[in-house]
């Protein structure tokens, strides 16, 4: 743990009160949906299950081994986990810490439990809890593995009745998760309850240690039932899952027994784990798509780069969308910072993962799609931006108008010629606004700003930035100032950005060293700590500076109707078009980085 994190760690130690009041969120309920596709908060939101297996620490401790004597630790990588994006945190309950004898629960465990329910609550994150692990042999009790199969599903329903009891209150649970990875065993008997290890740790456990005639469906469908009734007696509204081994299927070859569509009925979802490997992604989708047949929403419960390139992972989850609802990959208590420091090759396999995975998560979840504006317009569009939710903003020089994400029109206001491009800053928009003349070599402009009620497009304000010279026809935003661009007569080898405080008193001109472009500057966003700029001409020029606006490329892209970064690091390049006795439309599609093209627009299924 770094220095900083372990003083943060250790504000919430000793003073608890005062960092639950920081960071508590108000959870909602998380339901599966009306149509039984994927979840829902109790306010119809969708939900998307994403984050991390948080089922051991670096060196390989279970969180019952250090959750007494480190919880500042536990703390600080739950919030670890929430800034990487997570919205659930999978928990692996061990069996032995939990059940003192096959009836009584041990309820210092229960006790913690009901600590790291709280702590969850405060950050705002969901858990998934799994239950009934083995992971450490030594751990297991020997009492537990003395006991018969009838004797031994009874105590499993006994831990079960305990965590439903101490958590059925609280909406931070997303989920109960009967058992890591199941298997129903063979007519032939075994002498061990747990399946082999893998780096130490039995993950893979039986329900039964022989068949005895009975089919082995059946086996898994009456253990499922039975602890899905021990839930039920204390809690019917949480979820009720159980993670399955991708050879769960019906097919031919190894099988566990517990075939999704045999044992399903009493639950919610299904969870399965699944590492896709080299070569063989189109392979695992398949098996995804088996799994997704039985008509339950399915969440990727485990799956990493552990036998494919982030490439190849990248593409299983784009295209596993249109039949997972959820992806849950691994955080081990290290940022990608801290993992990059550590020098191995698997750590920097995991720096880059967990860089990699929060994003193709928020880009999942992203409400941003390709997108048209409805309607035709008097005049062309001159910028877009977004409140990074549920709405975007279209200039369209003598219209302001706000749509929804579907581009359906939600309020449209005239506006004076000529309102330029505009951004979104705590629930206003600033536009850049010139009544004077654009790209005269001896000013003549009159350059604005003027301020809108992101809700209802009411005027708030105005402000007059006449040191823009040449007509403000763009503004951005960075660390509290505006900067606003505009016009450029011609023969003008460089580009001005005029900057201005939060109360709009001027700061300073910067000059970008961009060779000229056609008019100026039309178009601003600062994201990904980069600023974009769109610029008319022929071709169409994209300019992209650092901070400072030091030129880092100069890129035949079109991006001068508006350009807006997205939360997920995506951007949306807006186009559009008059037409004679029609009108003038406009439209935005999703953008990602391209070193070599600057930005390139990107197609969603």
């Amino acid at each position: 743990m770094s220095g900083s994190r372990f003083q943060l760690a250790l504000f919430t130690f000793l003073f608890p009160v005062a960092a639950s009041t920081c960071l508590a969120a108000d959870l909602e309920w998380v339901k599966v949906s009306d149509d039984g596709k994927g979840f829902v908060l109790a306010s119809g939101r969708p939900f998307t299950p994403s984050g991390f297996n948080y089922d051991h620490d670096g060196p390989g401790r279970l969180i019952e081994d250090y959750w007494d004597d480190e919880w500042p630790m536990v703390v600080e990588d739950f919030r670890e986990m929430k800034e990487l994006g997570a919205s659930v945190v999978r928990i692996h309950l061990q069996f032995g810490k939990f059940m003192d004898s096959p009836g009584k629960p041990n309820q210092h465990s229960l006790q913690q439990l009901d600590r790291l329910v709280k702590l969850a609550e405060q950050v705002g994150l969901y858990l998934d809890l799994t239950g009934l692990g083995c992971y450490h042999k030594k751990d297991v009790p020997p009492w537990y593995d003395k006991l018969e199969e009838e004797e031994r599903w009874a105590a499993q329903s006994a831990f079960w009745e305990a965590i439903a009891k101490t958590c059925a209150d609280s909406p931070a649970i997303f989920c109960y998760d009967l058992m890591n990875e199941p298997v129903v065993g063979e007519a032939k008997k075994r002498d061990d309850w747990l399946g082999g290890a893998f780096a130490g740790k039995h993950f893979v456990q039986f329900i039964v240690l022989e068949t005895k005639g009975r089919p082995r469906h059946e086996i898994a469908r009456q253990w499922t039932n039975q602890l899905v009734a021990a839930i039920r007696k204390h809690d019917r509204k949480h979820l009720v899952t159980v993670g399955l081994v991708h050879w769960s299927l019906d097919r031919p070859g190894l099988t566990s027994g517990f075939v999704p569509e045999k044992i399903a009925d009493e639950l919610d979802f299904i969870a399965i784990h699944i590492y896709p490997e080299k070569g063989k992604v189109d392979e695992a989708l398949e098996t995804v798509k088996g799994f997704a047949a039985v008509g339950k929403p399915v969440v990727i419960e485990e799956t990493f780069v552990l036998k494919c390139s982030q490439d190849e992972m990248s593409r299983f989850i784009d295209e596993s969308k249109s039949v997972a609802s959820g992806w849950i990959s691994f955080y081990w208590g290290k940022t990608p910072e801290e993992c990059r420091k550590g020098g191995t090759i698997g750590e920097a396999i995991m720096a880059n993962w967990l860089e990699l995975f929060p994003k193709r998560m928020a880009q999942i979840q992203s409400p941003f799609e390709n997108v048209k504006c409805d309607g035709t317009y008097r005049h062309h569009l001159q910028g877009i931006c977004t409140n990074d939710r549920d709405a975007i903003y279209w200039s369209f020089t003598t219209a302001l108008v706000k749509t929804n994400t579907k581009g359906k029109v939600l309020k449209q206001i005239p506006v004076g010629n000529h309102h330029g491009d505009l951004c979104h800053v705590d629930g206003k928009i600033y536009v850049a606004v010139n009544f004077g003349r654009f790209n005269d070599p001896n000013g003549n402009a009159d350059s604005w700003v003027y301020i809108y009620d992101a809700d209802d497009l009411s005027l708030l304000a105005k402000h007059e930035t006449q040191e823009v010279f040449h007509g403000a026809g763009g503004i951005g935003f960075r660390n509290g100032h505006f900067f606003v661009v505009g016009g450029l007569p011609d023969a003008v080898n460089e580009n001005y950005v005029y900057e201005y405080d939060g109360k709009f008193e001027f700061v300073k001109r910067h000059v970008i060293k961009s060779g000229h472009t056609r008019l100026g500057i039309q178009t601003a966003a600062f994201a990904n700590d980069q600023w974009w700029f769109g610029c008319y001409g022929d071709p169409k020029i994209l300019l992209v500076t650092d901070a400072d606006f030091k030129m880092k490329g100069r890129y035949e892209f079109d991006c001068s109707l508006g350009i807006v970064g997205l939360p997920d690091g995506r951007f949306l390049s807006a186009s559009g078009r008059c037409e004679k006795d029609k009108g003038c439309w406009g439209a935005a599609r999703l953008a990602v980085a391209d070193d070599r093209r600057g930005l390139t627009t990107i197609d969603e299924p």
